[in-house]
């Protein structure tokens, strides 16, 4: 399968890609999409909250990104009378996968996120859709959130700077899976540059945090002590997370690991001890290898 068709969102000129004709158009057939999308998946989306929008500011749905069906489960929250442009940077998922047409129906905006032009033309697409009324469904944690412990991972601040140059407000939306249950929240819209930029972008993370544990309230409580534990429970989570990767055709593993949000201070523990391999046992330096002080 291959949707060439859609091989014009690859432009980087905003006026190749979005126009306000198509946009209507889509606006127009967007609550019978959306009717549609829960006969598109096997889960059932449960929307638990749903905040009001406005309709005065253009909104940017910051989204939570976990799993294969996120992307439908933020469309559904997001509302019948809310259609948003998708951005979307999967491409070998959008022209080798029915996905893709489902994306181009309901609207995209194509970002290759190994090209820096198309990554910056990107904006330009995204700032014509919500200054033509739309509104945008983003992901500002590049990728799946893969972290065994952090609700939400760390934001690109794309988010930010999209919504300030916009005028847009920001509304976060959380969802999570379980079985053959999607549960999703959608918060208030808020102004995040009313904030500086660091602290509007760790605001939003907090709300989508919060959003994500009000859902894990809703849900049964599992005993530690019925979970796997040390490097037990490393490997459940590895299979666990290359089950999800499996669910997706064409998914691309480098790209997804080289697109987590990495801030310039944050080191990683390989990084830290990656000049411990080059070291060699000597008088000074032999209190390195014992193992009693690691």
């Amino acid at each position: 399968m291959y949707n060439g068709f859609m091989k014009y969102l690859l432009s980087n000129d905003p006026d190749k890609t979005v126009s306000e004709k198509g946009m209507k158009l889509r606006k127009l057939i967007n609550p019978a999409f959306k009717s549609l999308i829960p006969l598109s998946i096997r889960q059932k989306i449960k929307v638990q909250s749903r905040a009001k929008m406005p309709d005065d500011r253009p909104i940017i749905f910051a989204s939570t990104h976990g799993f294969r069906e996120d992307v439908e489960a933020a469309v559904v929250a997001a509302g019948k009378n809310k259609h948003a442009y998708i951005l979307i940077g999967s491409l070998k998922q959008v022209f080798h996968a029915k996905e893709g047409i489902y994306a181009w129906i309901n609207g995209a905006v194509l970002v290759d996120r190994t090209d820096p032009d198309s990554r910056a033309a990107s904006k330009d697409k995204m700032r014509k859709v919500l200054s033509l009324g739309g509104n945008i469904i983003m992901y500002p944690e590049g990728t799946w959130n893969i972290s065994p412990n952090k609700l939400v991972a760390g934001l690109f601040p794309g988010v930010y700077d999209t919504a300030k140059e916009a005028g847009a407000l920001v509304a976060p939306i959380a969802s999570h899976r379980v079985g053959n249950v999607i549960f999703a929240r959608l918060g208030k819209a808020f102004d995040i540059t009313k904030f500086e930029r660091q602290e509007g972008i760790r605001r939003l993370r907090d709300k989508l945090a919060t959003l994500k544990w009000r859902i894990y309230e809703t849900l049964p409580v599992t005993k530690r002590s019925t979970l796997p534990q040390g490097e037990e429970a490393d490997r459940y989570w590895e299979q666990t997370m290359d089950d999800l990767r499996n669910e997706v055709s064409h998914f691309e593993h480098e790209l997804e690991r080289m697109a987590i949000f990495r801030p310039k201070d944050i080191f990683h523990r390989d990084e830290v001890f990656e000049h411990i391999k080059e070291l060699l046992p000597g008088h000074n330096t032999a209190f390195l290898f014992n193992k009693k002080l690691i």
